[in-house]
């Protein structure tokens, strides 16, 4: 996606908890509640304003006597008695009624017929079988029913928030306990404890709200937890970890502000369930007490008198709309938080194929895709034979995966607009019938997407979603286990069937693409898409998948669509190259000749720009060891080997390490064993003392990791990013001074200094990594982790970003502990290589002059 794509689907995302409150849901809601929330001055049999004898007062907020009028009776004042009103005017006074002159509570005197009455002039609504005004009442009974379903919804999230954040932050045994006494709690009635308390004492509302609030937090905290389990395993909560954040604060600042999204989008739903909970206890007599105006009592006089139908059609009007509002407006706030789901407004302007192309499983042409006012898509013609292997090949933000993930029926979520045709095995696709589309859909195309952790459930196990997958051909049980292990084998995995209890992040990073490449051929489908599907792996995995997928192409006779950035990749499986640029298919060439082109986008693909030589490291830099690490050794729970095992090694300032292996040798394990990010036994030695107890520490040694859209925090600024570790290690610099760093912090990483008020969904892949190692740098750390930092990256900008660390290193001279697969940034970065196969470590090397100790 490109920087202005992205910066087009920030501004949505900040501008839509905005444009919510605009909308029509919300609108209707804040409406009734300025009308029911004043009810004193709406509904009254008493005047809203009185002037007499020079004086201005309020009868309808406090009910004077007749004494206080003038009068001699000690009593209330009835101000719809004449000789009151006779009164009032032998004094001159001035008054004010309300729009409607019943109090909720008064018989009306006079009516032409018995109660109830019919609606007529004077009752807009009639009145109930005690001669009591309805509307009058339905207006009481509304606020108290907003107000019962505010004060409920906000003491369940707020419970619920709670306590669904401490489970889910501190998991294992704690949340296993709470989980269980939630279930157990839950299976407790809540009308048996109504009826118990109904026969001890009269409820009121607070005593209804407090106890309903102890049932409704149950699902806020529920998913909050799980919110909160997904959360903390991601890259920017290590990040902050790894930075020296507390607990409290990367609850509060890091996860908090991104689960809180689906939690209050549930808070309109539970002030609904409230009310609809509350009007059921009245009419059942089990809520307020008797002759309080609420919605229940509505019904309970529509209940007891069928011949009055007005009754009931107005406590149903009033329950329903207030309902349907609460729910429109829950669900358009789910909408506007929830970045997945499509926007409600969405053109499709289908151009019907006349006559298809004989022999293709994929024909698109004049494909447009708008982003609002951007157009990502500019009449993209593509056709794809069966069998044929056809790779897109182009650099980020040129609409490759735009354009797959609209053939698959998935456009992004800021898609406004999608025009022209697709037409997938002779069928049309935009604009068909949702059930016709799915079904198509799900019979044939696979899709294989570029990050796998990504495409698997974190909480079940692969085994199972790969059985999953092979049932939804309409197998049994029994046949889907063996055609589950049968894809395994296909794919060349049979580590699921080994371990069939062993969930996602156990797997290696190629293993999780594997048991993607069986789920997405589960269904012998007629189309493969897979979109950057070795941008992660390292170079001997990548060409073993990509041989996968040519293998498996041949022999279940599908065709094969290739998302990619890597021209190796792409002359490695397919037979036609299409190149990409600006939402154009701008070139079509043969692999064969792609060495031949002269295609400007092409050759720029073909020749990227080269890292320049790397800077000699800084005078002094063979003392002694700054960091030395002996006997690292990482035990996963389950697994039947260690992650890592006796690993020792040593770092020096200026110099780099390169840590290299196939994916799955325990690279990335080691980099967050020596950040103490996980379980590690062994010893960690920094300035030859280990490392001391509390956080301190962590400000000399820093990380970048791998996947530049994970690793920042995406609800908070540049900014924002760039000063938690000004706050958390130099705590003293003021907000000038911290501003200064940050923007100098900025601009030594090549980037506007301006780039400091957008979110990280505004940037680029590569701004986002300059950001990333500008947030490591700018407190200064003496050591450097990097995890892969360009695997990610197109070429040219995987060159930027080599030149970048080479030059930063030269003239701060920290050291650098390199974790990559790549061999052309270990020739650019390394002064040395240690390479590990299967948790240990199989060999290393002296690249550059050799240093005392480098490696043991």
């Amino acid at each position: 996606m490109s920087p202005s794509i992205r910066a087009s689907a920030s501004r949505r995302a900040v501008a839509e908890p905005v444009r919510v409150w605009r909308s029509r849901p919300a609108i209707a809601l804040a409406l009734l509640v300025a009308l029911v929330a004043p009810a004193e001055f709406i509904a009254n049999d008493r005047p809203v304003l009185l002037w007499r004898d020079g004086a201005l007062s309020s009868p309808a907020l406090s009910r004077p006597t007749e004494r206080q009028l003038g009068g001699t009776l000690p009593i209330p004042a009835d101000f719809q008695d004449p000789a009151v009103q006779a009164l009032l005017d032998r004094q001159g006074a001035w008054q004010l009624w309300p729009p409607i002159p019943h109090a909720p509570d008064s018989i009306a005197p006079g009516m032409p017929r018995p109660a109830p009455a019919p609606p007529y002039a004077r009752h807009w609504l009639g009145t109930d079988d005690q001669g009591r005004d309805v509307l009058a009442r339905l207006v009481w009974g509304l606020r108290l029913s907003l107000g019962f379903g505010a004060l409920v919804s906000a003491g369940a999230v707020l419970l619920g928030l709670l306590l669904g954040a401490w489970q889910g932050w501190r998991g294992g045994l704690v949340d296993l306990v709470v989980q269980r006494l939630t279930e157990i709690w839950s299976g407790v009635p809540l009308f048996f404890l109504l009826l118990i308390l109904a026969s001890a004492i009269a409820p009121n509302i607070w005593v209804l709200a407090a106890l309903m609030g102890l049932f409704f937090w149950m699902g806020i905290a529920g998913v909050t937890r799980a919110e909160f389990l997904r959360l903390r395993g991601q890259d920017f909560v290590r990040a902050a970890t790894a930075m020296g954040a507390p607990a409290w604060r990367i609850m509060a600042v890091h996860i908090l502000p991104n689960a809180l999204a689906p939690t209050l989008s549930m808070a309109p739903f539970l002030a609904a369930g409230a009310i609809t909970t509350l009007a059921g206890l009245d009419l059942l007599g089990l809520g307020l007490m008797p002759g309080t105006p609420s919605l229940g009592e509505a019904l309970a006089q529509a209940r007891n008198n069928l011949h009055a139908p007005w009754l009931a059609g107005a406590a149903l009007a009033a329950l329903g709309g207030l309902l349907l509002v609460l729910t429109l407006l829950g669900q358009r706030l789910r909408d506007a938080m929830d970045p997945r789901l499509a926007p409600p407004r969405r053109v499709l302007d289908p151009h019907p194929l006349p006559d298809p192309t004989p022999g293709a499983v994929l024909e698109v042409r004049g494909l447009e895709l708008d982003f609002g006012a951007h157009r990502a898509l500019r009449g993209v013609d593509l056709v794809i034979r069966r069998g044929e292997a056809v790779a897109l090949l182009g650099d980020s933000g040129s609409g490759k995966s735009v354009t797959a993930l609209a053939v698959c029926g998935l456009p992004p979520p800021q898609a406004s607009r999608i025009a022209g045709a697709i037409r997938l095995a002779g069928a049309e696709m935009l604009g068909a019938p949702e059930p016709r589309r799915r079904a198509l859909l799900r019979d044939r195309i696979g899709l294989v997407f570029q990050e796998p952790g990504a495409a698997l459930n974190p909480l079940q196990p692969v085994l199972r979603q790969v059985v999953q997958a092979a049932a939804t051909a309409g197998l049994g049980r029994a046949a889907a286990r063996a055609h589950a292990a049968a894809l395994l084998d296909m794919v060349g995995l049979p580590d699921p069937l080994a371990r069939p209890r062993a969930l996602p992040h156990q797997f290696s990073g190629g293993q999780l693409q594997r048991a993607v490449i069986a789920m997405a051929i589960a269904r012998a489908p007629d189309l493969l898409i897979a979109d950057e599907p070795t941008a992660s792996l390292d170079a001997d995995l990548r060409g073993t998948l990509l041989a996968l997928l040519d293998d498996l192409r041949r022999r279940l006779g599908m065709a094969l669509l290739l998302i990619t950035h890597d021209v190796d990749a792409a002359r490695a499986v397919a037979g036609r190259i299409l190149v990409m640029q600006e939402g154009r298919i701008v070139a079509e060439v043969p692999a064969a000749a792609l060495g031949q082109t002269t295609a400007p986008a092409l050759r720029r693909l073909l020749d990227p720009p080269s890292a320049p030589p790397r800077p000699p490291g800084p005078p002094g830099a063979a003392g002694a060891p700054l960091l030395r690490a002996q006997g690292l050794t990482v035990r996963y729970p389950g697994a039947t080997r260690p992650a890592i095992a006796g690993i020792d090694l040593v770092l020096h300032r200026g110099r780099t390490l390169a840590v290299t292996g196939p994916s799955g040798c325990g690279k990335t394990t080691l980099a967050l064993a020596l950040l103490r990010l996980l379980p590690v036994e062994g010893t960690v030695r920094l300035d030859g003392r280990p490392l001391p107890p509390g956080r301190a520490w962590r400000r000399r040694m820093q990380v970048v990791f791998q996947n530049p859209a994970t690793s920042l925090s995406p609800r908070l600024r540049v900014g924002a990013l760039l000063a938690e570790p000004l706050r958390l290690h130099l705590p003293h610099l003021t907000a000038a001074a911290r501003t200064q760093r940050i923007a100098a912090a900025l601009a030594e990483v090549g980037l506007d200094p301006a780039l400091a008020a957008r979110h990280p969904a505004a940037l680029s892949g590569g701004q986002r990594q300059r950001v990333a190692i500008a947030r490591a740098l700018i407190a200064g750390p003496d050591i450097l982790l990097l995890d892969e930092p360009t695997s990610a990256l197109d070429r040219s900008v995987e060159a930027e970003v080599v030149a970048l660390l080479a030059r930063l290193q030269a003239a701060r001279g920290f050291a650098c502990l390199l974790v990559t697969h790549d061999r052309r940034l270990v020739t650019a970065l390394a002064d040395a290589e240690l390479r590990l196969s299967a948790g240990r470590i199989i060999g290393h090397r002296l690249l550059h002059p050799p240093i005392p100790e480098t490696v043991t």
